[in-house]
């Protein structure tokens, strides 16, 4: 019976479909002038359409591709900010939503591994495009995606770069990570029967996957960040990886779970996080208008401010 509510938690958590949320604001390319934006749509082997976008300024770099790589509990417009960054570096950059999230098809998004299902599919679907064709092919992701970053040379290894930001070693680690307490006699019963559902990505480990691949990788992380904990994933991939010459390590102080933002960020984040959760518990957002009051109420510029100094560092490592 126990059991039976921790999966039912688990599922809920990990498997619903992630839809836009009336009182989150979310950025698109008009909100950035000259920034450019082309749908693209993929068909997954699943039957659902993935959708996706191709955004760039200007002439990007030549024969340059970045695919960006979005969390859970999202969709990709709700990294904008930091799609908008990498196209200021110059870059083309396709960004989609993952199956079961936001404009995607699907009913759920997969679990755990269901991100690297999908990188697997897009950036497959990208390489046979004909304009694309000779192009190197980077990878930048976050969290749930940068889990998906982490692996996915596994099946692309020519892919020439990579960039996971707060990603979790393997669906393995997260699972046994966030099942804590008295559910943590259940971890291995969850994580086996994940496993069974889809043995070619949950068995996927970032290490194992790493120590033998060339790719080059700047694996970035924040000490405080609870969601994908610092010591069970990014010293972990550390310790394992730190002599590989290919593999660099940025730790980036006080961010939480986005080591691309400002302290200013991280703190307005907390702010908006805090007032949100007030205003569901008074029944303060059950309208079209009273969400939209609270939307207007708020500097979404202040809440996503990337940091200049750790996208320096991105711009350099993708340069090099």
């Amino acid at each position: 019976m126990l059991y039976d509510k921790i999966e039912a938690i688990f599922n809920k958590t990990v498997y619903s479909r992630t839809e836009r949320m009336p009182y989150v604001f979310l950025f698109s390319s008009n909100d950035f002038e000259g920034l450019c934006a082309k749908e693209f749509p993929i068909k997954s082997a699943r039957g659902h359409t993935l959708y996706g976008c191709f955004y760039y300024y200007g002439a990007p770099k030549a024969n340059r591709l970045i695919v960006f790589d979005h969390g859970m509990f999202g969709g990709h417009l709700s990294y904008m900010r930091e799609i908008e960054m990498l196209c200021r570096g110059g870059y083309l950059v396709f960004a989609y939503d993952h199956t079961g999230c936001m404009e995607s098809g699907g009913g759920d998004t997969g679990g755990f591994s269901g991100s690297l299902y999908d990188l697997d599919e897009v950036i497959s679907a990208l390489k046979q495009i004909p304009e694309l064709k000779g192009y190197e092919i980077s990878v930048v992701g976050h969290s749930w995606g940068g889990f998906s970053t982490l692996c996915i040379t596994k099946f692309h290894p020519e892919i020439k770069k990579i960039v996971p930001i707060s990603g979790f070693v393997s669906p393995k680690d997260i699972i046994y990570q966030h099942l804590s307490g008295i559910a943590s006699i259940f971890r291995r019963r969850i994580y086996e029967n994940e496993l069974a559902k889809n043995p070619k990505y949950m068995s996927c480990d970032a290490i194992e996957i790493l120590k033998n691949s060339d790719t080059c990788a700047l694996i970035i992380h924040s000490p405080n960040d609870h969601m994908v904990k610092y010591k069970k994933h990014f010293l972990k991939l550390k310790g394992a990886l730190g002599d590989k010459e290919n593999i660099s390590f940025l730790t980036v102080p006080n961010a939480d779970h986005n080591p691309t933002y400002t302290k200013a960020a991280v703190k307005a984040k907390h702010d908006f996080q805090a007032k949100l959760k007030h205003a569901l518990k008074k029944n303060k957002l059950s309208t079209a208008e009273e969400c939209e009051r609270f939307v207007n109420s708020l500097d979404w510029y202040k809440i996503t401010e990337q940091n200049e100094d750790v996208w320096a560092r991105i711009y350099e490592f993708l340069r090099d």
